[in-house]
Order: structure tokens, then sequence, then C-alpha cells
């Protein structure tokens, strides 16, 4: 085998495709992070806020009694174009919150809590 002198020259293209292979890599995961960024955000926005029919099955309502609830202004929601509702979740789960019925004991310890203030 002879010992050859290689030139500066003779590595170019192995460097032009180290540097293309490095920059491609790059490239390519920074856009799959950006798509998947913007992807989480949509996923979010639409996780946020659920259709009629969507709101229905998560209060376990009929879609009319939801329409109904929505026109008599006893269910907060937004608007989206002119007809379509949209609720938002976090609204929906303190409508729900709100309407907790207080057990016995709840009752009754409010009702001493109360009755000790008076003395």
């Amino acid at each position: 085998m002879k010992n050859e002198e290689l030139s500066p020259s003779d590595y170019l293209p192995q460097i032009y495709r180290h540097i293309n292979m490095v920059v491609r890599s790059a490239t390519t995961e920074a856009v799959e992070a950006l798509l998947k960024d913007k992807a989480f955000k949509e996923l979010n926005i639409n996780q946020d806020f659920l259709s009629a029919s969507e709101a229905a099955t998560f209060l376990k309502l009929k879609l009319n009694t939801i329409y109904s609830k929505a026109e008599k202004g006893e269910l907060p929601y937004s608007r989206s174009g002119k007809r379509k509702l949209l609720f938002s979740k976090k609204e929906l789960e303190e409508f729900v919150a709100k309407r907790k019925v207080k057990s016995f004991d709840e009752i009754r310890l409010d009702a001493e809590i109360y009755l000790n203030k008076k003395k």
C-alpha cells in the first residue's frame, strides 16, 4: 500500500456530505418540534372548548337540555359563527361544582358552625 498524501480538496466531498447530513438532520428535528408544538396547542384549544353535543355527553344531559340551559342563561357558552355554540370545559366543571348537593354530615357541620358563631 502506498502512503499517498491527500490534499484538502480530496476531503471536500466527504466534508460536504457530513455537513449536509447534519444540517438536514437538525432541520428535520426543528420542523418536527414546531409541528408537534403547533399540534399540541391546537389539541389544547380543542380540549378547552366543547361542542354542544360534547357538552351534553360531558354533563350527561340531553342535547335539547344543553340548548335550553344556554338559552336561559343557566349554562355559560360562546358562539363560533352565527349558530354554533362552544362550551368551556373549565366553566362546565365549575357549573357542576356549584350544583353539588351537600350530604347530611356537611349540612350538620355547617349548622354547628353557624350556631357556634351565634354564641
